[in-house]
């Protein structure tokens, strides 16, 4: 996968990639609830990160605007969806790293983490989501870097690039503020899920082709 607008990133760019989503997501909305504690829910943040970023990565690609890595997104198209532990495993996300995250969290901090993805995997199950699709995944930007359109051109070359694969480009997000940005691009909400035990919300929303 190639967009020839923006810096594809490589492996040993994968760190820095991190660090720029910590920082872009350190209020995620969808740990606040579950790990009212901060430092359960950074470390929850930082091993939710490792693990998937390290499997779009490999399955998919990831993209910033720049080589300094300021902001970026991850790209997997639906095809290569399949979350098995063998392909995590393949794709290192059980890293070390990943580990001394979990490593951070109490037994019962753990299991709450593992259960919170699995009420948002059957939630999903609720929308009404076409294949095949682009899935965009964590797009974020540093908090100093925000407001700068760097969010804006990620997205564009994203959508620029699927439309010329005749693809439609689908994900989820969780604040009003966020809707109305991918709105402004175009996408169209598909659907709302609700997690009562964990208070999140995700809006699901799609570019079509």
């Amino acid at each position: 996968m190639e967009i020839k607008e923006l810096y594809k990133l490589e492996k040993q760019d994968q760190e820095k990639l991190i660090l720029t989503f910590m920082d872009a997501f350190r209020a995620y909305p969808k740990l606040t609830r579950a790990f009212p504690e901060k430092a359960a829910k950074d470390a929850a943040l930082e091993a939710t990160l490792r693990y998937y970023v390290a499997y779009d990565m490999e399955y998919g690609a990831a993209f910033s605007t720049d080589e300094e890595i300021k902001d970026g997104v991850c790209i997997v198209h639906s095809d290569d969806m399949e979350y098995t532990k063998e392909r995590h495993i393949k794709a290192g996300s059980y890293s070390p790293e990943y580990q001394a995250a979990m490593d951070r969290l109490s037994l019962p901090q753990q299991q709450r983490r593992v259960e919170l993805f699995d009420e948002l995997d059957q939630l999903e199950k609720e929308i009404s989501i076409p294949f095949p699709h682009l899935y965009a995944d964590f797009l974020g930007v540093r908090e100093a870097f925000q407001r700068q359109g760097r969010g804006r051109k990620l997205m564009r070359a994203v959508c620029d690039y699927a439309q010329k694969q005749g693809l439609p480009v689908m994900l989820f997000t969780n604040t009003d503020e966020d809707v109305a940005f991918y709105q402004s691009l175009g996408f169209k909400v598909i659907g709302i899920v609700e997690s009562d035990r964990f208070g999140f919300i995700n809006t699901y929303l799609l570019k079509e082709v």
